[in-house]
């Protein structure tokens, strides 16, 4: 694997990867003069590989170093403001503050988001298990695990909406904690003159929503979740069985 780091000054802010060409000769990278960029919320666990773009860097000189197994080189690419726009420094920085601002909330609601959904798989696997081994005998514990499931969907619901499964086109009307921060990332991203009282608005709702959501999944698990892991890690799941001894009568 072939990696390009950018630094602002001794600050790592982006990694790509590449895979190592299979001939030699000119190949190109591309660094789209942004930073490593938050998770987004899914209704789906997986494994992201490659790391993701966030916001654009601002004026200033960064630093390139490219690896490839021990050898390294670098250069340094000097970023400028658009000529066409007049815009003053400190707006571009206070726009800047602001994305990063959202990034962290962003980050928050994913990391919300997987958390609940690891622990639906858990129950998942219980109610599963539990009905292969004895589902009269586990009938409360299967039901439990039902139920927690469907709190856990409804908290996820207040990140992401509830889970649409109509086909075709549709638009949910729902505004959920990350439409809230994507709807603060547009209006600041479109702000060459600066911020105005309708961003700090837009963040302000962003916020107070996230805290809103976090503050309900916390207490899910305090609670609900504790008492039913306690619960869970209770019964006896041994895998021996009770061994017969065997006769040809």
């Amino acid at each position: 694997t072939i990696f390009l780091k950018v630094y602002d000054g001794e600050r790592l802010i982006r990694t790509l990867k590449y895979k190592t060409p299979d001939s030699a000769g000119f190949h190109r990278v591309y660094w789209g003069l942004d930073e490593a960029g938050p998770d987004r919320p899914s209704r789906s666990l997986r494994t992201q590989s490659s790391e993701r773009g966030g916001v654009t860097v601002t004026p200033g000189t960064y630093r390139l170093v490219v690896e490839f197994g021990e050898a390294t080189d670098e250069t340094r690419v000097t970023v400028e403001a658009d000529p066409r726009l007049s815009t003053d420094p400190q707006v571009l920085e206070a726009r800047y503050q602001t994305a990063k601002k959202l990034d962290g909330y962003l980050q928050a609601a994913a990391d919300a988001v997987k958390q609940l959904l690891e622990s639906k798989k858990i129950a998942s696997q219980y109610q599963k298990d539990l009905k292969e081994r004895d589902k009269e005998q586990y009938k409360e514990q299967i039901e439990a695990s039902r139920e927690i499931s469907k709190e856990i969907d409804s908290l996820v619901a207040v990140y992401l909406g509830k889970e649409d499964k109509r086909q075709g086109i549709t638009r949910n009307p729902e505004m959920t904690v990350t439409r809230r921060i994507y709807n603060a990332y547009g209006y600041v991203g479109s702000r060459p003159t600066g911020m105005t009282d309708t961003e700090e608005r837009l963040l302000s709702y962003a916020e107070a929503d996230l805290k809103k959501a976090l503050s309900g999944t916390n207490a899910f698990f305090a609670d609900r979740w504790k008492a039913y892991k306690e619960t869970m890690e209770g019964l006896d799941m041994s895998p021996f069985r009770e061994i017969k001894t065997l006769r040809l009568e």
